[in-house]
């Protein structure tokens, strides 16, 4: 199989990251001030308690998963945490803007500073005041061993800031922190609370918005949305217009009243709402950019999140901007030099935690203009992000580490929770260089769940898809729910040899540029059930692959071409002969020549596929004129008890099919039309 871009540069670059630099802090400017508590006695551990845990709901919904308990408490601090601004607290003169400043005690940031770099040591903690907007700007790296925490009240306004990023200098790669990759770095047991005030992260349009409208109606009233914030419309409408997968409308909220939304412009493209069938009629997706804790970069100076500490981390309701660098790559594209990402630094990294990450919670984050990967919980288990938003990132949106080669596993993150999150139009530089690029790439590892999530506008070329399942990374995940729409490529694209089996339900794809689901590699067992697959440009569904062990199955789905693909199913190259792939009590309708395609016409696999019990909206079949004879296709429509094998010159003849005849099963989809509530700690 051809090799995966992405994780092959990845693996050829990590070889040298793994050669680490110490643990040293950025020496920006002449100074190092330190403050240490006097009354602590020696060893004693100086972090405050974090806190507990809030309940999770869907809204008018029964509670989501549970939320984790948080790490024991440490002991109180001695002595009371003393304000940054007071110059006695640093020995009669405040640091200076240059200044690498080193805090051992406790500390509240009151004000705006400027630091050349900042570590906080174990014993110590900083905690920007709650009543006020503050800034923090650091040259270098900030590096939290103790306790950093930022948890304004909802009407103020907590900002790390890195605003002199040089992404020629990142190095990349390694476990310990690397003094030119400048960005937030968590440490060996130091806790990061980032707790900004709850908002719903999205909702969908209660109607279709037209170009020039300048109020949206929303499903049902948000949480927590206020003027100001930032709003991207996601586009929805069908394949067969230019630029369907990226006409975005970005509006800042002018007035809200319920679930009534005055925006500060009319929107430039129309966005219709779709009906699709199945019980699903939906409308864009509004998601709300903005909050009140924000970790940045610049345009021209992206940082990044990196995360090693044994203690888990609470990540809620935080907006992380212009982080993911990138470094000059070896190749040209139209004579222009090439970027790639640099190695181990992205949005949100979670780095080869184990099972010390287990119980994290990461929820209401938005990862957004971001040069690569939002969401990485690298060979990190048991991590939950609920109602999170990538926009406008390049790369695997949500994604860890692939391997080195196509012949080398890739390594598990296992219990990974992706819990109504939405990747949205994620990119690629170049993008005819975006193979297999994704939203979701549901990688190594047991107990993933992937559950009322969205990926829209995913650009990349051949293979790139909403939601991909990628070769030698098999994981087993509970995947339910979903939705793909507006995806320049594919819905979903699996390219998986399995050892195991694997169940998608209730999948919801409309107006992507390929197909609702394209399946490969060359033998595995897919079970597609309860779906639909609406207005796809290449159709519904394209075979490649055929069956290890029982076989493939697509059953009672409902796929309506309207009128934008020639077919509802189409089989391709079939590398390896396999099972049946059985394709049943299905509605295959709205297609412009027929239900069902076999055009594995390249050398391959013969054909082995049983249609049994489906309805059609026009012709049945269709065989490429150069198909080689096929061992075995069956075909038995809805409501006839006798089935017959058909042959490439569409001729038939009566057989026996297993299993016998079954009424047409209609889908019934519940998508939720809003993210999943969320709640700040307590």
């Amino acid at each position: 199989m051809p090799e995966d871009n992405d994780s092959a540069t990845a693996g050829r670059r990590k070889v040298l990251g793994w050669i680490a630099a110490g643990t040293v802090v950025a020496a920006i400017g002449v100074e190092e001030l330190v403050r240490r508590t006097a009354d602590a006695p020696d060893g004693a551990s100086a972090l405050p308690p974090p806190p507990p845990e809030a309940s999770h709901a869907h809204d008018g919904q029964s509670p989501s998963s549970p939320a984790s308990a948080s790490p024991s408490p440490s002991p109180e601090p001695s002595a009371p945490p003393r304000p940054w601004s007071d110059p006695a607290g640093w020995g009669g003169a405040l640091p200076n803007p240059t200044a690498a400043v080193r805090i051992a005690d406790h500390v509240v940031l009151d004000g705006d500073v400027t630091v050349g770099s900042l570590v906080i040591e174990a014993s110590g903690s900083l905690t920007f005041a709650a009543d006020r907007s503050v800034v923090l700007s650091s040259a270098g790296n900030v590096e939290v061993k103790g306790s950093l925490t930022l948890a304004p009240a909802d009407a103020a306004l907590h900002t790390l800031r890195f605003p002199n990023v040089d992404e020629r200098r990142f190095q990349g790669g390694g476990m310990t922190l690397v003094p030119s990759d400048t960005g937030l770095w968590v440490t060996g047991a130091g806790y990061l609370r980032l707790d900004g005030a709850a908002r719903t992260a999205w909702v969908r349009a209660a109607g279709a918005l037209e170009a020039g409208a300048t109020t949206v109606t929303l499903t049902t009233a948000p949480t927590g949305w206020r003027p100001g914030d930032e709003l991207a419309i996601t586009p929805t409408g069908a394949p067969d217009a230019d630029g369907f997968s990226e006409r975005y409308d970005l509006r800042t909220i002018a007035a809200i009243s319920g679930s009534a939304v005055t925006l500060d412009g009319p929107l430039r493209h129309p966005h219709p709402r779709v009906a699709t069938g199945g019980g699903v009629t939906v409308g864009a997706e509004v998601l709300n950019l903005t909050r009140n804790v924000r970790i940045e970069g610049t345009e021209n100076g992206r940082a990044h999140v990196h995360l090693t500490s044994s203690r888990p981390s609470d990540v809620r309701h935080a907006a992380l901007r212009w982080l993911g660098p990138r470094a000059p790559g070896k190749d040209q594209w139209n004579g222009k030099p090439l970027t790639e990402p640099v190695l181990g630094r992205y949005g949100l990294h979670f780095h080869m935690l184990g099972d010390t990450s287990r119980g994290t919670v990461v929820e209401g984050v938005v990862v957004r203009d971001t040069g690569s990967h939002a969401f990485v919980p690298h060979a990190s288990h048991g991590i939950t992000f609920r109602s999170c938003i990538s926009h406008q990132t390049r790369e695997d949106a949500y994604w860890w580490d692939g391997p080195l080669d196509t012949r080398t596993p890739q390594g598990p993150s296992d219990d990974i929770t992706y819990d109504s999150c939405v990747a949205s139009r994620t990119l690629y530089d170049p993008n005819p260089r975006g193979y297999r690029l994704t939203g979701f790439s549901l990688g190594a590892g047991t107990g993933g769940v992937a559950r009322d999530c969205v990926a829209v506008g995913v650009q990349g070329a051949n293979g790139a898809s909403g939601y991909h399942w990628p070769e030698t990374s098999e994981g087993v995940w509970t995947f339910e729910r979903c939705l793909a729409h507006n995806n320049l490529e594919n819905g979903i694209f699996v390219w998986l040899n399995a050892q195991h089996h694997h169940a998608v339900g209730q999948f919801v794809a409309y107006h992507n540029g390929g197909w609702g689901i394209e399946h490969g590699a060359y033998l595995n067992d897919f079970d597609y059930t309860g779906s639909v697959l609406y207005g796809n440009a290449g159709g519904g569904v394209a075979l490649h692959a055929l069956g290890r062990d029982k076989g493939t199955v697509l059953d009672g789905l409902l796929i309506d071409g309207a009128g934008q693909s020639d077919f509802a199913v189409s089989t391709m190259h079939h590398q390896l002969p396999g099972e049946t792939v059985l394709v049943t009590r299905s509605r295959l309708m709205g297609y412009r020549k027929a239900g069902v395609a076999f055009r594995a016409v390249d050398g391959g696999a013969p054909e082995d596929v049983a249609v049994l019990d489906c309805e059609f909206g026009g012709a049945d079949l269709w065989f490429d004129p150069a198909l080689p004879e096929p061992k075995r296709i069956v075909l038995r429509r809805a409501g006839q008890s006798q089935a017959v094998e058909v042959h490439r010159d569409n001729s038939r003849t009566p057989t026996t099919a297993t299993p016998g005849p079954r009424p047409v099963t209609t889908p019934q989809v519940t998508l939720h039309d809003a993210a999943a509530r969320t709640a700040r700690l307590t």
